[in-house]
């Protein structure tokens, strides 16, 4: 709960913060949830409206919080990311069996 409270406080503290909780506010929630219908059924939801786009931007932001969120899936995602830049910056060393 404190991760998640820091990450809120980060966000607050970014220059955009005013654009952001202006898009909190003008979001339409019933293309908010037709969004997550899609998706919980599993379609893969393309952005079509400007709209929808302004969904999707909420949603990246909440994506950006929730990787100062110890344990959270972006976290997870971020760490992965890190771990395959490494691999890719610093290559790696095949070994052979035997």
């Amino acid at each position: 709960m404190k991760s998640a409270s820091s990450g809120s406080y980060l966000l607050a503290k970014r220059a955009k913060f005013d654009d952001i909780s202006a898009r909190l506010l003008a979001l339409d929630t019933t293309v908010l949830k037709d969004i997550k219908d899609r998706m919980k059924a599993g379609e893969h939801v393309k952005v079509e409206t400007p709209e929808q786009k302004a969904c999707f931007d909420v949603l990246d932001d909440l994506d950006a919080i929730g990787g100062h969120v110890k344990g959270s899936i972006t976290s997870k995602k971020f760490m992965r990311n890190e771990v395959w830049s490494l691999l890719s910056f610093a290559g790696t060393r095949k070994r052979g069996i035997g």
